[in-house]
């Protein structure tokens, strides 16, 4: 018996000594043996936790939720962004799983848009020896149109996170675009121009050499949107668009004919109302979560009223047709966008650039406008008062977010 205590007290002093040497190489922080040992606000009174082993993180830089800022996601980064700027915390939420992580971002885009289905045929040439009225009259030259090409527009607004996946956004955009056409018809060649958008009937007497048109066409949105991430992670967001609407639509054309003094032709066709908006939007990054591509696409119901004006007047006579209409309408309005982006390290700077699409259904185009007030008939729907407008052209942005 007295051999065992003595064996097992020599057994216990090699143990302690075995515990001092490991504490002399590695601290007194804990009484564990490991190094680094400290507590903290996160540890209960006298409670200690492991240290920095290798492989591990700092528990000093652990407590508040803080990591290095060579292993968190920055806010918007992807994985392996170490700039220490990026390491700032998002609004109300630590985003690191890919969700909105900026409070507020301010956007500007340039538009380059061209009007499709706007244009306006209003002359055409036809043989000037036509003197009995009973014959028929045939083009024998190229219609005049007059129709917009891709003209410069802007898009601008601002978001606000309300938390890492929602957030309201607030944006305004604008169109205008015009166009002008003049139809000189060569002497000596029994050619004349006659109007296409005067008032009927149309002959020989109001015939012309020389014709011009003008177009403008313009188009106003204002959307204010709350969107919701439905599926995100670092390397895609799927988001679900809810908004309200308001829009507008302007097509403005006059026309002048030469004659023995002018005849002019001058239209106004407006469309404004508000309503709802639905949409998708999606972008996907890519390995570095730096460069992206995206896609969006949305539909709004918008009702309000649709009023057209016609003025037609020569040097006889100042007011040959004075008219207007207007009605209440319901107009839907389709959007589809794509392209491709990049964004900085920290996700506070974004550039992207795309393709789009935009059409604006049941509107009064100007040329059915004309057409109806020239055939006195404005209740047939043959005459197609419920036509539509597109748009479509690149657009560039930048967005800035902090």
């Amino acid at each position: 018996m007295h051999t065992k205590s003595i064996v097992i007290a020599a057994l216990l002093a090699a143990l302690a000594g075995a515990g001092n040497s490991a504490l002399a190489q590695y601290g007194q922080s804990s009484p564990y043996g490991y190094p680094g040992m400290q507590s903290g606000p996160m540890m209960g009174p006298g409670m200690m936790g492991p240290g920095t082993m290798p492989g591990m993180y700092d528990p000093g830089l652990m407590r508040g939720g803080v990591m290095p800022a060579g292993y968190r996601t920055a806010a918007g980064g992807g994985p392996g962004c170490t700039d220490p700027a990026c390491t700032t915390a998002g609004c109300d939420d630590d985003c690191c799983g890919g969700g909105y992580s900026h409070c507020w971002s301010v956007f500007g885009e340039f538009l380059y848009l061209r009007p499709r289905d706007a244009e306006v045929a209003y002359a055409v040439p036809i043989d000037g020896n036509i003197t009995d009225p009973s014959d028929p009259v045939f083009p024998v030259g190229e219609i005049q149109v007059v129709d917009p090409d891709y003209q410069p527009g802007f898009r601008a607004g601002f978001t606000r996170t309300c938390s890492e996946c929602s957030l309201v956004a607030v944006t305004y955009s604008q169109l205008d675009a015009d166009a002008n056409d003049t139809l000189v018809v060569p002497g000596g060649l029994n050619v004349v121009a006659r109007s296409l958008v005067s008032p009927l009937p149309i002959n020989a007497a109001v015939d012309t050499l020389d014709a011009e048109a003008h177009l403008f066409i313009q188009f106003k949105t204002l959307d204010i949107d709350y969107k919701s991430l439905i599926a995100y992670c670092d390397d895609y967001r799927v988001a679900v668009v809810v908004g309200a609407r308001y829009g507008k639509l302007n097509q403005e054309f006059d026309a002048i004919f030469e004659t023995n003094g002018f005849d002019t032709v001058e239209t106004d066709v407006e469309f404004e109302g508000a309503g709802i908006k639905l949409g998708l939007e999606a972008e996907r990054f890519g390995r570095n979560r730096q460069c992206f591509i995206y896609g969006k696409g949305d539909v709004s119901f918008l009702g309000g009223e649709s009023r057209a004006t016609y003025f037609g007047s020569n040097d006889a006579d100042e007011s040959i047709v004075d008219t207007s209409w207007k009605a209440g309408r319901m107009v839907t309005v389709t959007n589809v966008e794509a392209g491709l982006g990049w964004q900085n390290c920290c996700g506070n700077l974004r550039l992207s650039a795309g393709y789009s699409f935009s059409t604006w259904y049941n509107i009064v185009r100007t040329n059915e406008w004309i057409n109806a007030v020239q055939k006195n008939n404005f209740a047939d729907e043959s005459d197609n008062l419920f036509g539509f407008m597109s748009f479509d052209g690149i657009n560039a942005r930048v967005e800035v977010l902090w």
